[in-house]
């Protein structure tokens, strides 16, 4: 029986191994995705070492006092990298560590500290029917973990009203995921603490479902995008010269052409300027891409409409290696619209998927341009109904955020009923059109 409930805790530990791993991969680049992946690894090391030390026997002690430390400190870094996690999500606080401002000193003393903590954990052989902790050790471990969850609370509370909706759910399922484990650990310190007359199964029973849960509460909701780690990135400043082009934020602008080479020129010339209407002439190149330490007095940080330099995101055809050599786009996320599996690839026919995915990135952002080239690749996967539906909710996100929307599609592949929905609620982009003004029209 022992063996069973060994096993069920490393499983337990594996789901929550594998939601971490889940995360990690769709928001590779992300600070969210790095401490919840922490986190994750740290409740898998603790499942694992929680049932072996007290399988141990007297004569055993040194190795039962080794699993004791390694339990103690990675239960307590899973709930402070959670804690942590919860200071840059959902809403992303300002944390610098070069130089260190007063929240990152406060995390890695956090960390520090529970690390000294659990280098002291022993064994107690003697005064319990089973190998338990030492009393002082469990005396200082509750109120650690009690004040870690109070904390994470707090901030995700705190956050919700700076988010969006899609942020504020993102807060509950995290919220819900982390009291999940709360529980198990509320079963395991009645165990220890002989205070409830809980038998051992039934404690690792107990604390298992509730790992497990918790686990497969992440998974899931990361898997369906409705918790998401990521967060748009702005490009590279390539110098201190305004757009060429004039794009206007709630508008979408459909692109006929046949190649959409004119709409990556306008996608790439927007993200990599400074913005079409900034009057400050101080501003500068980035040294870094990722530009959210920096401290010198950034015009960009500063801009009152703006609030941030322009992020992108590309839904696309064409492969995205080819775009990113073809237009310098480093950081901006691109989306391979193809059956072939992949991390950033999308099959056409999960519709629902793409625009879960677009509206994300529109809500998410402060000054985002969004271009979607595959128009006609969508429709030949679904019919045109569907998809002049999924453009309908794409365009209402672009206009009720802070986003541009550029569509692009050769005109020769529909017919005059269908441009004609297309062009509905549209400023129409002509390249090839011979007056100036009606290339890209303003809105009057």
């Amino acid at each position: 029986m022992a063996d069973l409930f060994l096993a069920a805790s490393v499983a337990a530990g594996a789901i929550c191994l594998g939601a971490g791993l889940l995360a990690r991969s769709r928001a590779h680049s992300s600070l969210s995705s790095t401490l919840f992946l922490l986190a994750m690894v740290s409740t898998f090391a603790a499942m694992v070492s929680g049932p072996a030390f007290p399988a141990t026997e007297s004569d055993e002690s040194d190795v039962g006092n080794v699993l004791a430390k390694i339990f103690v400190i990675s239960s307590l870094l899973g709930f402070t990298f959670l804690w942590e996690l919860s200071v840059v999500y959902p809403y992303r606080r300002q944390v610098s560590l070069r130089p260190p401002n007063g929240m990152a000193i406060a995390m890695i003393a956090a960390v520090v500290a529970v690390v000294v903590i659990g280098a002291f954990a022993e064994v107690d052989y003697v005064h319990a029917d089973s190998p338990v902790l030492t009393e002082p050790m469990m005396l200082l471990m509750i109120p650690v973990v009690t004040s870690m969850m109070c904390l994470t609370t707090a901030f995700i509370m705190m956050s919700r009203h700076k988010v969006d909706d899609k942020g504020r759910q993102s807060g509950v399922i995290f919220l819900i995921g982390i009291w999940t484990i709360a529980a198990g650990g509320v079963a395991w310190s009645l165990y220890m603490t002989q205070t409830a007359g809980l038998t051992e199964d039934t404690m690792f029973a107990l604390l298992s479902l509730c790992v497990g849960t918790s686990g497969l509460v992440f998974a899931y909701a990361i898997a369906m995008g409705r918790m998401t780690m990521s967060t748009p990135m702005a490009e590279k400043l390539k110098s201190s010269t305004k757009s060429n082009y004039r794009l206007f934020l709630r508008y979408i602008y459909l692109v006929k052409e046949q190649k959409p080479d004119f709409s990556f020129r306008v996608f790439a010339d927007i993200l990599r300027s400074r913005c079409w209407d900034c009057q400050n002439d101080d501003s500068f190149p980035c040294e870094s891409i990722d530009c959210g330490q920096c401290k010198l007095p950034c015009p960009c940080r500063d801009c009152k409409k703006y609030m941030s330099r322009p992020q992108g995101l590309v839904v696309t055809r064409q492969f995205p290696n080819d775009i990113r050599s073809k237009h310098y786009l480093q950081t901006t996320p691109i989306v391979w619209l193809s059956t072939v599996a992949g991390k950033d690839n999308m099959d056409p026919a999960k519709l629902n998927l793409l625009t879960d995915l677009l509206i994300n990135f529109m809500e998410k952002s402060h000054n985002g341009v969004v271009l979607v080239d595959g128009i006609e690749y969508l429709i030949t996967t679904n019919d045109f109904a569907r998809v002049i539906r999924a453009i309908d909710r794409w365009t209402e996100s672009a206009m009720t955020s802070s986003s541009r929307l550029i569509i692009t599609i050769d005109p020769r592949s529909f017919d005059q009923k269908e441009l004609a929905l297309l062009e509905r609620n549209k400023e129409v982009v002509r390249p090839d059109a011979p007056e100036k003004w009606m290339i890209i029209p303003e809105p009057i």
